[in-house]
């Protein structure tokens, strides 16, 4: 039977994180079979058989906000100098 894991991930979106960390936990645990959105803040229920695995859960669902948010900084940077160098 399925068990139901409820982690909150300070800064994580639901509009922006949400489907990476979705497909992280997913393609990294093959024993997670879904995660699934809350209407809490930062918070997302993970579903999956077995042992849980929360500290490696937490680690993946961290770097994958980490990674996105510095993909933004980096994308926001190269927009600025570029519209900085046209004026």
């Amino acid at each position: 039977m399925p068990r139901l894991y409820q982690i909150t991930i300070p800064g994580l979106s639901p509009k922006g994180d949400f489907t990476a960390a979705r497909r992280r936990l997913i393609a990294d645990f093959p024993r997670v079979l879904d995660v699934l959105a809350t209407t809490i803040p930062a918070t997302v229920l993970v579903a999956y058989f077995g042992e849980d695995e929360v500290d490696a859960w937490l680690d993946a669902l961290s770097d994958s906000v980490a990674t996105r948010r510095m993909s933004l900084l980096r994308s926001d940077a190269a927009d600025a100098k570029h519209t900085s160098s046209a004026a």
